[in-house]
């Protein structure tokens, strides 16, 4: 008797576990889904090139959808009528089949991007497109469109232990949270919402004791390629812009102070405000404390969900 109340003891003290995203049909909030093809979808209406959108759809969990079937084209224009203002192409995965362009591809692209590392042809080649109308065709690759990205249920990753719909999240067992640096570089509100819809949040560093296990985990991560510097991450904290001349009041995304979340530590001279436009916090590679930066420029960025046993 008593060898079995201590087996319930150690039941009830150990990770809770969830369903799966293939059996409760919900997967992140960003994404909608389809009880015909059971699966699930997410229009980007921001436009990125055509070579860029299957590793933007792979940080989601996801792939660039192929429009297998004329369901998936069905879904994909119940989404985009919504946006009349996009224009009339999707960016899609090639389905294997030859179709028709919907533009003539110019002999010399005069406008390329110095900083974008695609090979030359790259250019010149075209990708598949969905248009407004529902037919499939191509379209130049350096183009910039809005693209589809799908996942089906039975492969929508979940994370039982730390209650994320995504992969590659470490649990820090001394500290009691799962914590992740997505492969992508954001502007401080996409990354706040990538974390969002993930079931995360942009980390708080609460304590002395989870700041060095962050800055061991932004130590041993490989860089991500395109932030604006490679040596600050995004982290839940900004300020609002200075008015009037009064000092700035950097708050945590639970809106608290720095010294009420529990961790105020600065890297030397900061924040220092440059240029009047650094309202956003980031954690130093170097020294694991804060700095400030401009918001809207692209930086890595680490998610954080607390684990509750």
């Amino acid at each position: 008797m008593e060898l079995y109340g201590l087996f319930v003891i150690f039941i009830l003290c150990g990770p809770a576990t969830a369903p799966s995203p293939y059996q409760t049909k919900q997967y992140r909030s960003d994404y909608v889904y389809n009880k015909k093809t059971d699966a699930f979808y997410k229009l980007h209406i921001e436009g990125k090139r055509g070579w860029q959108v299957q590793k933007l759809c792979e940080v989601e969990g996801a792939k660039l959808m192929v429009p297998t079937t004329q369901l998936d084209i069905i879904q994909l224009h119940s989404m985009f009528k919504r946006f009349p203002d996009l224009g009339n192409y999707v960016w899609v995965a090639e389905d294997g089949h030859n179709h028709e362009s919907a533009e003539e591809q110019p002999l010399i692209v005069l406008t390329p991007n110095p900083e974008d590392s695609q090979p030359r042809d790259t250019w010149h080649s075209a990708c598949d497109v969905v248009t407004r109308t529902g037919e499939v065709e191509t379209y130049p690759c350096y183009r910039e469109l809005p693209f589809m990205c799908k996942v089906d249920a039975r492969d929508a990753p979940y994370d039982n232990h730390c209650g994320v719909y995504a992969r590659d999240y470490e649990y820090i067992e001394s500290v009691g949270s799962c914590y992740k640096i997505p492969r992508v570089v954001y502007p401080w509100n996409q990354a706040y919402a990538e974390c969002q819809a993930e079931g995360a949040h942009l980390v708080v560093i609460n304590s002395e004791a989870e700041m060095l296990a962050v800055k061991n985990i932004i130590n041993t991560k490989p860089s991500v390629l395109g932030a604006t510097t490679s040596y600050f991450f995004f982290a839940g904290f900004r300020a609002e812009p200075a008015q009037d001349g009064k000092p700035k009041v950097f708050k945590t995304i639970f809106n608290q102070t720095l010294e009420e979340a529990g961790y105020s530590q600065w890297s030397p001279n900061e924040p220092n405000n440059f240029d009047n436009k650094e309202d956003c916090g980031t954690l130093f590679k170097n020294d694991g404390n804060f700095n400030d930066v401009i918001c809207s420029h692209p930086y890595a960025f680490i998610c954080e969900k607390e684990v509750h046993l």
